[in-house]
């Protein structure tokens, strides 16, 4: 029973439709309760008085609070459903029809609430020993001085459970959506206006915090395990090194032994000549070995490659680079992805010395940007910056002084039509570097581990405030921009180019490619390409309206005044009502812009070649 008459004006259900209005209610009701449980099970371990707790303890809070909001507004959106159905009027919507415009670039960032005065817990924390944890339970000081003790099962037990709440956080986004979406639908129906807003913010912040905080509890773990195994010398001249026990040295798993055994007769360095080719199958056994090892095993074991046998894994890639016949290509692809394992897990002091031996896990760099008057390109370390802050959007990508807008232009419709995607395809490995999942030739994924050192020149400075005497040095990314619109830092556009890049053999292999073939390579989804004269405002609706990334790829020469030539341009909005599209140049915008415009299609369209889409999934 309602309270008072039923408001007269708007929009009212008819009987065909008060079905549906329930049902998309009792759905939105469902997943309320799912949101406000993603947290369920997570419970922080450690003596009182932790840092690492009382960091730990404050995200937790933030995230929860957020899906509280998040549920609420959920109920909240059931139950105008509810009394719509019950034959409550909404306001009439305004004087554009809300099928006619596709959604715009709504902001979906959480604003980060500090828990007290500690630091959150996350990629911008920097990372200290300020928490021993060995291979038993370790008594460390904590905040005061009191005697704080770790359980290192209980801590990969809390890693894989923010894990696991990240992976539903993650699942429950695309069901909210979905949910959202049709009874959204349903409201444009019957020509009403919903309460509008985005939806899931909670949910996207803990799908992007969480894994971010057990990557920091691995880190640490990683880093105070100390060497779970050590090498032994049998004999001075004796070139047979085998793992094994040291006195004073934490005893080694038969399984983490074997791996260890594995590897290091696979690039055995007692020998005066490089080992003969292991065949792939063998190659593809000991990575899947190495990658079932606990991640602080797993670093001590790629630990006892430093020194002879980098060097012999350098030289057997070499050997098989200069061979062109079928079984060594083979061979050669598996070792390139077994080094790409070693990256992704070795310990963080061995990740010089292993890029060194293997030039080709970091991309060559591009041409600094103000030519050879900047100096040589130097690299610039921000491993200890956010990857994802708040969320994946539009306004994160600044295209550098790299010619790959086509890429920039991919991730921003990306970055506007699934930013959860982009987010859950990058994962921060315990010793820092970043695992990117690229689909190549839109086929099936690869991982591709990058470190989050970017290239840079150096610039001059304006002198501090208060004095120094002149002018001093700075430095300058030159690809894409590692920080984003606020001018925090938030990688992940920059390390998606960066895997890109070494995918195809450097900074400047990635100049002047193709949108179809970086969106494929991004969603590993089949891409579309359709002449722009032949197609209309309402195509570019419906593709919008499917959740499809559009990017406009312009001619070789455009009319003056008009979009600029040679480039790309992701559309996010569609006004088909005015038959306006809202574009943005992936140029890294200026202070206080944002390059984002409404555009007449009837004008610009004689300036794209080609409309490339294609859906994220």
């Amino acid at each position: 029973m309602r309270e008072g008459p039923a408001p007269t004006g708007g929009a009212v259900a008819s009987a065909g439709t008060v079905d549906d209005l329930c049902r998309h209610a009792a759905a939105l009701r469902r997943a309320a309760t799912g949101v406000a449980a993603v947290l369920a099970g997570v419970r922080t371990t450690g003596g009182a008085g932790s840092p690492l707790r009382a960091r730990l303890d404050g995200r937790v809070l933030v995230w929860q609070a957020a899906l509280d909001a998040d549920a609420e507004a959920l109920r909240a959106r059931a139950a105008l459903l509810d009394r719509l159905a019950a034959g409550w009027a909404l306001p009439t919507p305004g004087p554009w029809p809300a099928a006619a415009i596709s959604p715009g670039p709504t902001s979906s960032r959480v604003p980060i609430v500090p828990a007290g005065p500690t630091v959150p817990i996350g990629p911008t924390v920097p990372i200290g020993p300020t928490v021993p944890i060995g291979p038993a339970e370790v008594a460390v000081g904590g905040i005061g001085g009191a005697a704080v003790r770790f359980d290192p099962v209980l801590l990969g037990a809390l890693a894989a459970r923010l894990r696991a709440a990240a992976d539903r956080a993650a699942a429950l986004g695309r069901v909210v959506a979905v949910a959202v979406g049709e009874a959204d639908r349903t409201l444009t129906r019957m020509g009403a206006a919903g309460p509008g807003g985005p939806a899931g913010r909670g949910l996207r912040l803990v799908a992007v915090e969480a894994p971010a905080a057990a990557a920091d509890i691995e880190l640490r773990m990683a880093r105070f395990a100390a060497a779970p195994i050590t090498l032994r010398r049998v004999g001075p001249g004796d070139p047979s090194e085998r793992p094994g026990r040291t006195p004073g040295g934490r005893p080694a798993s038969p399984t983490a032994l074997a791996v260890a055994a594995g590897l290091l007769a696979l690039f055995d360095s007692g020998s005066r000549s490089i080992p003969d080719t292991p065949g792939v199958e063998r190659l593809r056994a000991i990575r899947a070995r190495l990658a079932d090892l606990p991640g602080p095993i797993r670093a001590g074991v790629i630990g006892l490659l430093r020194g002879g046998p980098l060097t012999v894994l350098a030289a057997m890639a070499a050997r098989l680079a200069g061979t062109p016949k079928p079984g060594a290509v083979l061979a050669a692809a598996e070792l390139a992805g077994l080094a790409d394992d070693l990256l992704a897990g070795a310990p963080p002091d061995l990740l010089g010395e292993l890029v060194r031996a293997l030039p080709w896990l970091e991309p060559a760099a591009p041409p600094p940007a103000g030519g050879e008057r900047s100096g040589p390109v130097v690299g610039v370390d921000r491993s200890g910056d956010a990857i994802v802050r708040d969320g994946a959007e539009p306004g994160d990508v600044g295209q550098g002084a790299v010619a790959d807008c086509y890429l920039a232009a991919a991730l921003i419709g990306l970055a506007r039509q699934d930013p959860a995607l982009l987010a859950e395809r990058l994962r921060r490995n315990p010793n820092g570097t970043v695992t990117v999942t690229l689909h190549p030739g839109s086929g099936a994924p690869v991982g591709v581990t990058v470190t989050a050192t970017l290239p840079a020149s150096r610039v001059s400075a304006p002198a501090p405030p208060g004095g120094g005497g002149g002018r001093g040095e700075a430095v300058q990314e030159i690809a894409m921009d590692g920080d984003n619109a606020a001018g925090q830092p938030e990688l992940w556009p920059a390390l998606y180019e960066k895997a890109y890049a070494r995918l195809h053999g450097g900074y400047p292999a990635i100049g002047f490619g193709s949108a179809s073939v970086a969106l494929g390579t991004l969603t590993g989804r089949s891409v579309s390409r359709r002449a722009a004269r032949e197609t209309s405002v309402a195509d570019l609706v419906a593709l919008l309206g499917r959740g499809e990334v559009v990017v406009l790829a312009t001619r070789s020469r455009t009319r003056p005044g008009g979009l600029v030539a040679a480039h790309a341009y992701p559309a996010l909005a569609v006004d088909a009502a005015r038959g306006r599209v809202l574009l943005r140049n992936p140029w890294d915008p200026a202070p206080g812009t944002d390059n984002v415009r409404w555009y007449a299609w009837s004008q610009v369209v004689a300036d794209v070649h080609t409309v490339v889409h294609g859906p994220t999934r």
